[in-house]
């Protein structure tokens, strides 16, 4: 074996240390030699999770008997039944409970979101397997589409994947529409390069002694059918092939937890055993050959698609905070009506007030809760606008990993550690008057002084900056909507929109401050806006499903023009831009804590000739 593979060791037990370590010295996503990062693809119930904890112990213990007397290493908790030598079944569960899997939903996905395993080897080497939600989900083709997304949506955080490997059973004689959806979807939304990164590994192939099975002939005839209808050839030979058994995992991990087997037994299981550690070294080797595919360049479409997203809530603020100073100035033009001769006394009551935002980051990201009864309403000094306090802190340090940051309706809340069956602990609220929230907004007043010594010029001042103020609505308003056009011609999933959901929390927001000397108008033009908005869905939706040629396809080129379109407004496009690279700067936060990390804690000698992992 190579010296640089002496020391290859795993472990959880100093995962604190190691975040701090790496916390303090990031490590710069380029492709290397010293990093391997292969994504896992494959049907609900294939075996992913069984085969990245089998993976973890392949590479820590060279044969079953160095795994039995030694600490397994469990990177995601999992249970399997057995039955044992008295014909009654037995429910294995290893690891500790974890809120990204679920057990008890027979056909639906146990992983629910896509997360990183990062295996720490020798010489700061490191090998890392991303875990993807299952395809082919019992709840249906639109459940598919959904995990699909969010796999496009966690890979596009990286800029380069070594490998894609696709789980498959190795007696299924019959693959269906799903293989041909993550192949096609794939491939649609990667660069077709990414095909060269391609490998297929086949689970429980002890059974078809170690070969893929009936699985490769359909297999084969699918790759040469796609070939034909895209001429995008995926070699399916020896190369790209490996055949494991992980029931010796499972056989492992039944015997920890005190089920006797023969010696028989033992023997069959310590063969599965040194196949899988041998296929394992060799799809590594197989995939360092590979050249790194590069995510970040090629995923344009999806990058794209995470920008709108980002961009969801500023204009949804930014809109509300329009309607605000629209109103503060109208204020004004009524005062200045009211008076008579402007004199040296009335002079201080020319100014008019204007308000800006300025996000600023929390130190932790933090669970809040929007009831009535949590929250306090505030007056902004020298205006009578009112903004909301969000109080009650349920949750001041959320540990929250599956979650995209400053969404409303989001149902990972229901994961968070103040929530119990669906309810807060802390203020008795349900989880869904709670928001996870990365960054508050400072609101500033600026004084804006007219330099006319009329009052009808200045009036006329004031009505030209609701002109101006209008004229940047609109201009948001029309790009929004090719943000929604964009979205709709792109989505693979079609989810509820972020833009709605966002003005019907401010509406929300509004409605509470309501006093009673308020008409409502930001209420009213925050509903018009709303209104407008769906209505244009409308018109998108008719359009593509009537392929109208009218409406040309946004571009992720577009996309860029359009955002810088925004940033470039002279009076909101500032703070547009420190609001989405706030929300950004989060994303990548929460997706950094998402990573798990296993560190080596001690050390193996083993006899495989490996080279350099």
């Amino acid at each position: 074996m190579d010296s640089n593979l002496k020391d290859i060791q795993i472990g959880s037990n100093r995962k604190t240390m190691m975040q701090q370590q790496i916390k303090k010295n990031p490590v710069v996503d380029v492709p290397s030699q010293d990093k391997i990062r292969i994504l896992l693809l494959g049907e609900t119930g294939v075996g992913k999770t069984t085969f990245i904890n089998a993976f973890a112990n392949y590479i820590k213990f060279e044969t079953l008997k160095d795994a039995k007397s030694g600490d397994m290493e469990i990177s995601i908790p999992s249970k399997f039944t057995i039955t044992d030598e008295n014909y009654i079944n037995r429910t294995i569960k290893i690891g500790k409970d974890d809120s990204n899997e679920q057990f008890e939903s027979l056909g639906a996905s146990s992983t629910l979101e896509c997360r990183s395993h990062i295996f720490h080897t020798a010489k700061n080497k490191r090998i890392e397997l991303i875990d993807t939600p299952g395809i082919g989900d019992t709840r249906g083709l639109d459940q598919d589409k959904k995990n699909f997304e969010n796999i496009l949506y966690f890979i596009s955080n990286f800029k380069f994947l070594n490998g894609i490997c696709i789980l498959l059973k190795p007696n299924n004689s019959r693959l269906n529409v799903i293989f041909r959806f993550y192949i096609q979807e794939l491939l649609s939304n990667l660069h077709q390069s990414a095909k060269d990164n391609i490998v297929f590994c086949f689970t429980n192939s002890r059974g078809t002694f170690y070969r893929p099975g009936d699985t490769l002939p359909p297999l084969k005839k699918q790759l040469e059918e796609f070939n034909k209808r895209s001429n995008v050839e995926i070699k399916a030979n020896k190369d790209t092939m490996y055949c494991f058994d992980n029931e010796s995992f499972r056989f492992l991990a039944a015997m920890k937890d005190g089920i006797p087997f023969t010696d028989a037994d033992e023997q069959n299981f310590a063969e599965s055993w040194d196949k899988s550690v041998n296929e394992s070294f060799r799809l590594i080797e197989y995939i360092k050959t590979r050249p790194p595919h590069k995510v970040k360049h090629t995923l344009s479409l999806n990058n794209s698609r995470n920008t709108v997203t980002l961009l969801s809530k500023p204009l949804a603020e930014i809109e509300r905070l329009i309607q605000i100073n629209i109103k503060l100035i109208k204020e004004k033009q009524k005062e200045l009506e009211d008076i008579g001769q402007i004199t040296e006394k009335l002079k201080d009551k020319l100014n008019f007030l204007q308000l800006e935002l300025e996000p600023l980051a929390l130190k932790y990201p933090r669970t809040v809760c929007t009831n009535n009864k949590c929250i306090k309403i505030l007056e902004i000094e020298q205006t009578n606008i009112k903004t909301i306090d969000y109080t009650t802190h349920c949750c001041s340090c959320c540990q929250l990993t599956n979650i995209r940051c400053d969404e409303t309706n989001n149902t990972a809340l229901r994961s968070c550690s103040a929530m119990v069956a669906g309810e807060c602990k802390v203020c008795g609220c349900y989880w869904n008057e709670h928001i996870y929230i990365t960054y508050e907004n400072k609101i500033s007043v600026k004084f804006k002084k007219p330099i006319m010594k009329t009052k009808k010029a200045i009036i006329e001042k004031c009505q030209k900056r609701i002109n101006k103020l209008q004229k940047e609505q609109r201009k948001i308003n029309e790009i929004n909507f090719k943000f929604a056009q964009f979205l709709r011609q792109n989505a693979i999933y079609s989810s509820c929109d972020t833009y709605v959901d966002y003005l019907n929390h401010f509406i929300k927001e509004e409605r509470i401050k309501k006093g009673a000397n308020d008409d409502g108008e930001i209420i009213n033009e925050l509903v018009i806006t709303k209104g407008n908005y769906l209505k244009k869905i409308e018109v998108i939706k008719q359009a593509i499903e009537n392929n109208d040629s009218s409406m040309p396809p946004i571009s992720p080129k577009d996309i860029v023009e359009l955002e810088q379109q925004l940033y470039n407004l002279k009076r909101n496009g500032s703070a547009l831009k420190k609001m989405k690279d706030e929300a950004e700067r989060n994303q990548t936060n929460a997706f950094t804590n998402n990573e798990k990390h296993y560190m080596p804690n001690f050390i193996r000698r083993n006899k495989i000739k490996f080279k350099n992992i």
